[in-house]
C-alpha cells in the first residue's frame, strides 16, 4: 500500500484537470463565442460518471493492483532474503572450505617432513648397515685369505719338506754304502738309547 497511496491523489489531479478541460474544449466548439460558458449537466454528468469510474477503479482494479505489487515487492524481498541467505551460506561453506583445505596442507606438509625424516633415518640406517657388511665382508675376506696363506705355507712347508727329503733320500743312496747305512742306524739307535 506505500506505493499506491502517493499514486490515488495524482491520478485524482490529473482526472480532475481533465475533467474540467473537456467541457471547456467541447464548449469552445459548438458555439464558439462563449469560451468561459459552462454548461452544468455535462459537468454534473461528467463528475458523476468520473466518480463512479474512479469509485469502481478503487473498490476492484486499485485493491488487485496494490496487491499485486504487493505481492510483487514480497517475492522480491523474499528473493533478497533468500540470496542473502545463500550468500551467507555459501561464505560459511568457503570459509570451512578454507579452513579444511588448510588443515590438508598443514598435514600434508606434516606428512611430507616426517617422510623426510624417515627417509633420512633409513638412508642413515642403510649405510651403516652397508658399512657393517662391508666391513664383515672385509674381516670375512681377511681371515679366508689369511687361512689360504697359511694352508699355502703349510704346503709350501710340506712339499720344501717332500723335496728335501727326495734330494736327501738320493744324496744319502748315492754317497753311502752298506757299512755307512749300518754306522748310521747304530748311531741313531745309540742317541735314542
Amino acid at each position: 500500500m506505500t506505493m499506491i497511496g502517493p499514486a490515488i491523489p495524482r491520478a485524482l489531479a490529473g482526472g480532475v484537470a481533465v475533467l474540467v478541460a473537456i467541457p471547456s474544449a467541447l464548449v469552445a466548439q459548438e458555439g464558439g463565442a462563449a469560451i468561459m460558458s459552462l454548461n452544468i449537466g455535462l459537468v454534473i454528468w461528467t463528475w458523476v460518471l468520473f466518480l463512479l469510474t474512479l469509485g469502481i477503479l478503487a473498490w476492484k482494479v486499485f485493491p488487485f493492483i496494490a496487491g499485486g505489487l504487493e505481492e510483487r515487492q514480497r517475492k522480491i524481498q523474499e528473493s533478497i532474503d533468500e540470496a542473502r541467505r545463500s550468500r551467507d551460506e555459501a561464505r560459511s561453506l568457503l570459509d570451512d572450505q578454507n579452513r579444511t583445505l588448510e588443515t590438508a596442507r598443514r598435514e600434508a606438509q606434516e606428512l611430507i617432513e616426517k617422510g623426510r625424516a624417515m627417509a633420512e633415518s633409513l638412508k642413515k640406517d642403510i649405510l651403516a648397515e652397508a658399512k657393517e657388511q662391508q666391513s664383515a665382508m672385509l674381516a670375512d675376506a681377511r681371515r679366508e685369505m689369511e687361512m689360504e696363506r697359511e694352508q699355502l705355507r703349510e704346503d709350501l712347508r710340506r712339499e720344501t719338506v717332500e723335496i728335501a727329503l727326495s734330494a736327501a733320500e738320493r744324496l744319502i743312496r748315492s754317497r753311502l754304502d752298506s757299512d755307512d747305512n749300518r754306522r748310521l742306524v747304530e748311531e741313531y739307535v745309540s742317541e735314542l738309547g
